[in-house]
C-alpha cells in the first residue's frame, strides 16, 4: 500500500470511529461534543459538573483565610521572612528581551518604551516583578492585570493583583478567575489576567504556598523561644553567695552587744564586696564563705532543640542553611551542591515567569500591529566556582565548533548550542 492509500485508510477508520461519514443528527453532534471534552474529570466535580455558584477550593480544602496567615508568618517570623526575601532576590536577577520578525527593530523600540511606561511611578517592570516574586513565594501564586489603552491599541499599564482576593470558578466548562471585592465577585477578563500558580496540585488552578507546611513547626519554634525567654529571665546571671559565720560571743559580751557587732561586721563585709572590681580577688578569714550560684550549669539543650526546629523551617522553605544565615559546619562540596540545587529551582520558577513576560510583551506588539515576536531570557545566578564554570563553558563552545567543522551540525544548530539551548 502506498503512502497516499495508507493515509486514506486511516481517514476512513477515523470516520468510522466517529460514526461514519453519513452520520447525522444528535448522535453525530454528541460524538463531536464528546471529542472536545476530556474523559478524566477534576477532583472537584460531580456527575453534573462543578457547581457554578461555588468557587473551586484550595488544595486539601485549605481555608482561604490561610492566605492572610501566610502573610502574617512572612512579616512576623524572622526565618520565614528571610527565606522569602532570599528566594525573591535569587529569582529577581533581571532579564533580556529580543525580537524577531519583519518589524523587529520597531518592536525593540516599542518594548523599550513599554518598559519605561509600565508602573512608571513605582520602579517600572523591576518594581512589578519585585511585588510578583514576593507574592509567588508567600502565597504560591502571583498575578498581573493588563490595563489596555484607548481603543485597545496599546497597553496603558500593568498592575499587580492581590492574590488573596482571587478565586476560580468553572463557567460553562472553562475555569474563570474572579476577584472578591466589597462582597461582590468581579469576573476578571481572561485575556488580560496573567496568573502563575506555583507547585500546582493536579487540576486545582491555585498555586500551593511553601508556608502551608510550616504553621505547626512555627508554633513549636515560637513556643521554644518563649520558654527560653522565661527560663533566662528566671535564672538571671550567676551570683556570688556570701556566708558569714560570726563565731561565738566574746567573754562578758552581752546579747545586745553581740548582735550589734555581728550586724556591723556583716554591713562592713557587704560594703567591701560591693566595692570589689571584677578583676579583684576576695581574701577573707575562714568565717566568710563565698560560692557561685548557677556556676555549675552546663550546656543547655535549648540550642539543639531550636536547631532541629530551624532545620524543619529551612526544609519547608526549600532553602539551604547558609542562605538563611546558618552555618552547620557543612563542607564546601556539600554547600556547592546545595547552591546548585537552589539555582536549578530558580531556573524552573523563572521559566514560567519568562513565559508570562513573553505573553505580556507579545500582547503589546500585537496591539501595536507589529509583525514581530518577543523572546525573554531570564538571567541566572553565577555558580560558586566562576573559573570552573568558565572553563566548562569554553570546552562546550570548542566542542560545538568541532561539530560544525565536521559537518555534523549546521550553523543554526551551532548557534543554539552556543546559546545553551
Amino acid at each position: 500500500m502506498n503512502v497516499k492509500g495508507h493515509g486514506m485508510h486511516l481517514v476512513r477508520r477515523f470516520r468510522r470511529w466517529l460514526g461514519g461519514p453519513r452520520g447525522r443528527g444528535a448522535a453525530q453532534g454528541e460524538t463531536r461534543a464528546a471529542l472536545l471534552r476530556s474523559v478524566s474529570r477534576p477532583e472537584d466535580s460531580s456527575g453534573t459538573g462543578w457547581d457554578p455558584e461555588r468557587f473551586i477550593p484550595l488544595p486539601n480544602q485549605t481555608p482561604f483565610e490561610m492566605l492572610r496567615v501566610y502573610r502574617l508568618l512572612r512579616d512576623a517570623i524572622p526565618d520565614i521572612s528571610d527565606a522569602v526575601w532570599t528566594w525573591k532576590r535569587l529569582c529577581h536577577a533581571g532579564y533580556t528581551v529580543s525580537a524577531t520578525g519583519r518589524d523587529s527593530s520597531q518592536a525593540m523600540e516599542a518594548l523599550a518604551a513599554f518598559d519605561s511606561r509600565i508602573n512608571g511611578g513605582d520602579g517600572g517592570m523591576t518594581g512589578l516583578l519585585d511585588v510578583f516574586y514576593a507574592s509567588l513565594f508567600t502565597y504560591g501564586a502571583a498575578a498581573f492585570e493588563v490595563v489596555p489603552g484607548q481603543a485597545r491599541e496599546w497597553i496603558h499599564d500593568v498592575v499587580p493583583v492581590d492574590i488573596w482576593t482571587v478565586r476560580f470558578r468553572n463557567d460553562a466548562g472553562r475555569v474563570e478567575a474572579y476577584q472578591l471585592h466589597a462582597g461582590e465577585a468581579l469576573k476578571l477578563p481572561r485575556e488580560l489576567f496573567l496568573y502563575i500558580g506555583l507547585d500546582r496540585d493536579g487540576t486545582n488552578p491555585y498555586g500551593r504556598s511553601m508556608l502551608r507546611a510550616l504553621p505547626a513547626v512555627v508554633r513549636i519554634q515560637q513556643q521554644l523561644l518563649a520558654d527560653m525567654a522565661a527560663a533566662t529571665h528566671n535564672a538571671g546571671w550567676n551570683k556570688l553567695h556570701v556566708r558569714y559565720r560570726p563565731g561565738e560571743p566574746l567573754p562578758e559580751e552581752t546579747a545586745e552587744a553581740y548582735q550589734e557587732r555581728v550586724l556591723a561586721e556583716l554591713g562592713r563585709l557587704r560594703e567591701l564586696l560591693g566595692a570589689t572590681r571584677p578583676d579583684q580577688n576576695l581574701v577573707t578569714f575562714d568565717t566568710v564563705e563565698v560560692s557561685v550560684l548557677g556556676g555549675s550549669q552546663q550546656h543547655q539543650l535549648f540550642y539543639d532543640n531550636h536547631k532541629a526546629v530551624e532545620e524543619q523551617v529551612i526544609t519547608g522553605m526549600h532553602m539551604m542553611p547558609v542562605l538563611m544565615g546558618r552555618n552547620y559546619g557543612s563542607t564546601e562540596t556539600y554547600g556547592t551542591a546545595q547552591f546548585e540545587v537552589v539555582n536549578r529551582q530558580v531556573q524552573t520558577v523563572n521559566r514560567r515567569v519568562g513565559k508570562l513576560l513573553e505573553r505580556l510583551f507579545n500582547l503589546e506588539l500585537s496591539l501595536l500591529g507589529l509583525a514581530a515576536r518577543a523572546t525573554v531570557t531570564m538571567k541566572g545566578n553565577r555558580t560558586v566556582d566562576i573559573l570552573k564554570e568558565a572553563n566548562a563553558r569554553s570546552q562546550e563552545i570548542a566542542g560545538t565548533l568541532r561539530l560544525l567543522e565536521a559537518g555534523v551540525i549546521d550553523l543554526t544548530k551551532a548557534k543554539q548550542l552556543s546559546a545553551g539551548d
